[in-house]
């Protein structure tokens, strides 16, 4: 029998030297047959008949366990695997009322347009099997930003089953509900699809918006069931509950079949045994790539960034340039035509490999691919259940590959796959009564409907209520007359308030063709300060632009298509005020503090890297506006004891550096022999002086006298300085220990990466000039996670010790305590020596 292209690629992983020898672990799942149930008898024998039509026979167990439910009235979230067939589980319940009742409303919603266009598609699919009588009952209609202005009074007024998202219904349907009023008086069934993805401020936001729409529903006398489906998370039905603020019943074993699976880590070869590091992410995900491509084998690559995809379809491409139509990019900011063609591109088979971040990890229906590759742990357990689940067809064989990266959590989980495969995935966190968002959010509710004395909002009790409602009184937003309250702007506020983060800016792209402005894409506000700040190179579809103007009054990013030796990568810098600390807890060596900071961010230069050498070429400074976060953290502080006893040892790399009595003096020789000119770049003077730069670093002499002699320095003006800062870089032990913390931190609360920020001082201000490593919620007001890294501090250093002394590098690598530059030194042995004296009280 011949073999396959998937099976002739899985003998290769196992047997190819390259690959073999870096597969540290390979989980091999057996098939697993339906568990199957019958129609249930009560249905609705038109319904039935469709379907029969559809090629239906029977339902798995958890899609007969879900209509049954829905017939008792119940609430529920089914949470099974992905393709599991749960579409069904409200499919069916909403056709059967719509044959019932022919006044009868349902309303479902999704996180992405593109699940929308899917599930349109399916019902069109079932009126297009059933009578014309029935079908004429089936009338559904896709209602969100992209509707046309002219047929939206037709969709309010004709449609029965309207699918959107959470951003319509903030925006479009709930301030103007007046106009839905029909439509919401018999609405009977409200449809969540994917609610793990409802967590941090997009779910705490959404949580409030549900509650508006239960107050307008109220208003109207309507008393819908709520379906909602998720991914496998650990708490899927308190997680439901908090969403739409009732009791629901879970459904989460899944009776859908599956082929053999695989799952395989793939941990690159180490290239530098002394520095420990590892072949790049990029370049390894580009050999499987190769091989995948040449056996064609049809393969989804998801990427952790928008960065990510476009540069592996740079290099992909330009290694395959008659390939090109076969390897596609798929993420946030491609125009709606393009993701379309995409997915059916990838349904139809004519794409070999799209790469995409996790805007495929959903439910779009792209058919099953054979292989799923993931180029770095996707943050959660939940993410990587989905992206693996992504692959197979029907019953074959398929494979899933997570290509660990340099980072410390991906190492540690090389070591300890059971966290993935063994351990529950995560829960789904959100804080609807998170002050912040609630507060916008009973503007918005205030408009709609205006408060009465004695009203709820949610679990949130009028006592309350009305001193949320009394504080925008103070601000003015509203007025009080009496005992009510008044909205007082002609703006409707829920356009002034984005549901996923804290700003509502987007920034369009736009380049010049033949003279006229084309639109190619955007960008929230935040991430073109990174992503399009003047001179940025910008990549989208594999191709290059370089960023000629931010327009942040007109909210445009100019772009002009340009091919470029390099890309480029921006430069932040962070400062942290205290605002309260809450909870302090002594430790022998240090104090665990949680409390409320603010951070303000501000990207000030970029870097241009090499494509080829991946070298930085040059550092050039930005004048953008900063970012501020006001937010939860978790912080250190060393004891004076413990910073003493480093310094005996000559562990303490932290103090400034004492360049000796005539450095004044010597600077000004190195200057003037320089001509006052930068020796890399030869920019003068001017106004400032420039900075003196040691080449062998000042740490590596035992005397200042040799360290300090005109050979060994050079005249740099700052940017270049800059750039020799980054090929010398001393890692002391507190920035060891932040990086090798912050990099284990998700694993512990179970959050992605970009839910929480770090930094470290050895004087910070807020800590009265002590040395602090600091981790925080990345979102505003906080979500609970540094509240849980604080109660777990001993745990969090328990981890980063084991994965340092199991580390093969010799002085600090990518995958412990931080990346080692040339002539630098790595700290890992300061680190290593800090751990164990923050954790002696625990082992005494």
């Amino acid at each position: 029998m011949l073999k396959s292209s998937l099976d002739r690629y899985l003998d290769t992983l196992k047997n190819s030297q390259g690959f073999a020898e870096n597969i540290p672990f390979w989980a091999h799942k057996e098939a697993n047959s339906a568990q199957l149930a019958g129609i249930p008898e009560d249905l609705e024998p038109v319904i039935k008949d469709l379907l029969f039509k559809k090629g239906i026979q029977s339902l798995y167990s958890h899609q007969a366990q879900a209509v049954e439910s829905i017939h008792r009235g119940e609430h529920i979230v089914v949470s099974t695997g992905t393709a599991s067939g749960k579409s069904l589980c409200y499919m069916i319940p909403i056709l059967e009322q719509m044959v019932q009742d022919d006044t009868s409303t349902a309303l479902l919603f999704f996180p992405t347009k593109a699940l929308e266009n899917d599930q349109l598609n399916t019902f069109a699919e079932f009126r297009h099997l059933s009578s014309p009588e029935v079908g004429e009952k089936i009338i559904s209609a896709v209602y969100d930003g992209d509707t046309p202005a002219h047929l939206r009074s037709a969709i309010r007024d004709g449609a029965r089953i309207i699918l959107t998202n959470p951003d319509m219904l903030h925006l479009g349907i709930l301030p103007h509900h007046t106009a839905w009023m029909n439509f919401l008086r018999n609405l009977k069934f409200i449809v969540i699809d994917e609610v793990h993805i409802y967590r941090g401020v997009f779910g705490s936001n959404v949580a409030n918006v549900i509650r508006r729409l239960d107050r307008i529903l109220a208003f109207y006398g309507a008393r819908p069931q709520y379906i909602m489906t998720s991914a496998t998370i650990a708490n899927p039905q308190d997680h439901a509950e908090k969403l739409i603020g009732r009791p629901v019943r879970s459904i989460s074993e899944d009776g859908s079949p599956h082929g053999e699976r695989n799952f395989v880590f793939y941990n690159p070869p180490i290239v530098n045994e002394e520095l420990g590091v590892r072949k790049g992410l990029l370049s390894s995900t580009i050999d499987f790539s190769t091989e995948l491509l040449s056996r064609n084998v049809q393969t989804l690559l998801f990427m952790r960034s928008r960065r990510g995809v476009e540069l592996a379809i740079h290099d992909l491409r330009a290694l395959y340039p008659r390939k090109t139509q076969i390897i596609r990019g798929y993420r946030s900011g491609y125009l709606k035509s393009d993701r379309r063609e995409i997915e059916h591109g990838l349904k139809a088979g004519e794409i070999t490999l799209a790469i995409a971040t996790n805007a495929l990890e959903l439910g779009v229906d792209i058919g099953g691919v054979d292989q799923v590759i993931m180029a770095g742990y996707p943050s959660t357990i939940t993410s990587t259940l989905q992206q693996a689940g992504r692959a197979g067809r029907k019953m074959n064989e398929s494979v899933a590959v997570l290509i660990a990266s340099a980072n410390p959590l991906d190492q540690f989980l090389c070591q300890h796959p059971e966290y993935i495969l063994d351990k529950p995935p995560e829960r789904a966190l959100i804080d609807p009564d998170n002050p912040l968002i609630l507060i916008q959010q009973l503007v918005c509710a205030q408009f709609e409907l205006p408060f009465l004395k004695g009203d709820t909002f949610g679990s949130i009790l009028w006592d309350d209520l009305e001193q949320y409602l009394d504080v925008l009184a103070s601000q003015g937003t509203l007025v009080k007359r009496g005992e009510r309250y008044f909205y007082t702007s002609e703006e409707y506020p829920a356009s002034l308030i984005s549901l996923r983060s804290t700003a509502t800016r987007s920034i369009n792209l736009q380049i010049e063709v033949d003279g006229k402005p084309r639109l190619i894409g955007e960008v929230d506000y935040a991430s073109s300060l990174w992503m399009t700040h003047p001179g940025a190179v910008y990549l989208h579809e594999g191709e290059t632009y370089l960023v000629k103007e931010l327009d942040l009054e007109e909210n445009i990013a100019h772009l002009e298509e340009q091919t470029t030796a390099y890309f480029t990568e921006p430069v932040k810098t962070e400062e942290i005020q205290l605002i309260n600390d809450q909870e302090c807890a002594p430790q022998v060596g240090c104090e665990a503090h949680f409390g409320e900071i603010t951070v303000t961010s501000k990207i000030d230069s970029f870097k241009k890297v090499d494509w080829e050498t991946r070298a930085v070429i040059n550092v050039e400074p930005l004048d953008l506006p900063p970012t501020v976060l006001q937010t939860m953290g978790y912080w250190i502080i060393l004891n004076d004891e413990i910073v003493d006893k480093m310094r005996e040892e000559k562990m303490w790399a932290s103090d400034p550096n004492d360049y000796g009595p005539n450095w004044d003096a010597i600077r000004l020789q190195v200057r003037q022999r320089d001509g006052f000119r930068c020796r890399m770049c030869g920019l003068p003077e001017t106004g400032r002086p420039h900075h003196v730069h040691h080449k062998i670093p000042f740490r590596s002499f035992t005397s200042a006298e040799i360290a300090n002699s005109p050979e060994n320095l050079i005249t740099l003006c700052p940017g270049c300085h800059r750039i020799a800062e980054m090929n010398v870089r001393i890692r002391s032990a507190i920035s060891g220990l932040k990086y090798i913390l912050f990099h284990l931190s998700p694993l512990q609360v179970m959050c992605d990466e970009n839910d929480l920020g770090s930094y470290a001082d050895p004087a910070a201000d807020f800590t009265a000039r002590k040395p602090v490593i600091l981790i925080y919620d990345s979102v505003p007001a906080g979500i609970g996670l540094s509240k849980t890294l604080f109660s777990e501090h001993y745990q969090l250093l328990a981890n980063a010790h084991e994965l340092i002394i199991h580390c093969s590098c010799a002085d600090g690598c990518p995958s412990c305590v931080g990346p080692v530059a040339e002539n630098g030194a790595g700290g890992k042995k300061e680190t290593l020596f800090l751990l164990e004296l923050l954790m002696k009280q625990e082992n005494a």
